[in-house]
């Protein structure tokens, strides 16, 4: 019995899409033909099982008859509809064919189970894009702010320099691969129960282009790829917001022999500051004032990620109150010339030690408002009053 697809992503049957995705980059990484320790029948075998369950359609279909369609063919029952008579999956065909004795008859597996299964491999020119790669970025809350040009170095598979990804030794020639004569296919007969069935296969020597280089590069040897260092620029745009990813294209690992480089994404991660906080696109910070500025009003001179800028506190502002500096948040990431505002939270900060003159002036404050207050006099004031 054919291994289940989701043993070979490693995951369960009630996996999400995303867990499927991640999976298999996992192990099409892992299993890859042109690694030292890759393998070329095991990669094939990820791509299938990941052709049918990164598929909602078709895993669906999988899920609802992948587990038992040989357990069917050897009990001779029916698949999707169909009734066996006398073992022949055709009902009203005996057990020989229908064009005569012996004659057997042909059909491509592919064709008749590659939608339900999603197993028919593709026509000649294949090609093996490069895989995504994904690392992580930290950034300064500014730099996330504002954005920044930032330097990256990664280790990856990338094009051969000395053939240019072509896979063939300079000066040599791409020719039709011997193996598939140019199909990008190997195709198989073998007889069944059913009569000779053909499947088809990419093949292992072209991995399905059907071109193969007359001399391989001595450098890469034949694959067009090898792994290195390599440092490129990165513009991280303005807004960028904590575990947000930035999408690099062609910056993954390069593809087989000249095809598709896959995608590099940055999985961005923000420093604190000290002074600031963000939500969404907006920024918050605290503002201490006294108690006699929040009573008479203000203009205190407070920072922005932007600037020192003066903000005005108006006459009876209750501890707790959020002013609203426009535009002086984060920009938006689409629309760079739109962004938040700043919201500072004003805090009241009452004194814990207040002078002789202080207490004073305040006792007569509150004997003008009529209230009623107890003044903690010191030690020496008490024997001034006694004596």
């Amino acid at each position: 019995m054919s291994e289940n697809y989701y043993d070979i992503l490693g995951v369960p049957k009630n996996a999400s899409a995303e867990e499927i995705k991640r999976a298999y980059r996992k192990k099409a990484h892992e299993h890859h033909p042109d690694k030292g320790n890759g393998n070329a029948e095991k990669f094939k075998k990820v791509n299938e099982a990941y052709q049918v369950l990164g598929n909602e359609e078709k895993r669906r279909q999988y899920d609802q008859y992948g587990q038992t369609f040989e357990q069917a063919q050897r009990n001779g029952q029916g698949f999707g509809g169909f009734n066996y008579q006398g073992g022949n999956p055709f009902g009203g065909f005996s057990g020989t064919s229908p064009f005569g004795e012996g004659a057997g008859f042909d059909f491509d597996l592919g064709d008749i189970f590659g939608d339900i299964f999603g197993t028919r491999q593709e026509r000649a020119g294949r090609r093996n894009r490069g895989i995504d790669l994904e690392m992580g970025m930290v950034l300064n809350f500014e730099e996330a702010v504002f954005g920044a040009e930032k330097t990256v170095t990664l280790e990856k598979q990338d094009t051969c320099k000395a053939c240019e990804g072509s896979g063939a030794q300079p000066g040599s020639k791409i020719i039709t691969c011997p193996k598939c004569h140019g199909t990008g296919q190997i195709v198989t007969t073998r007889r069944t129960i059913f009569g000779n069935i053909q499947s088809r296969i990419v093949c292992d020597r072209c991995q399905g282009t059907g071109k193969v280089p007359e001399v391989p590069c001595q450098v890469c040897g034949g694959s067009g790829i090898v792994r290195q260092d390599k440092t490129i620029q990165v513009k991280i745009p303005a807004g960028i917001d904590d575990g947000q990813r930035v999408r690099i294209p062609g910056e993954g690992e390069a593809g087989y022999r000249g095809s598709s480089p896959g995608d590099l994404y940055l999985v961005i991660r923000t420093r604190p500051h000290k002074s600031f906080t963000r939500d969404g696109f907006n920024l918050l910070r605290e503002l201490p004032i006294g108690f006699t500025q929040a009573a008479l009003g203000a203009k205190i001179i407070t920072s922005t990620l932007d600037g020192d800028i003066e903000l005005k506190i108006p006459a009876g502002t209750q501890s707790g109150t959020v002013l609203k500096v426009k535009n002086r948040g984060v920009p938006y990431v689409k629309d760079p010339h739109r962004r938040g505002d700043l919201l500072v939270t004003v805090r009241v900060v009452i004194p814990k030690k207040l002078t002789k003159k202080e207490k004073e002036l305040l006792k007569q404050l509150a004997d003008e408002r009529g209230e009623s207050v107890e003044v903690d006099q010191g030690f020496w004031d008490n024997i001034k009053e006694n004596f």
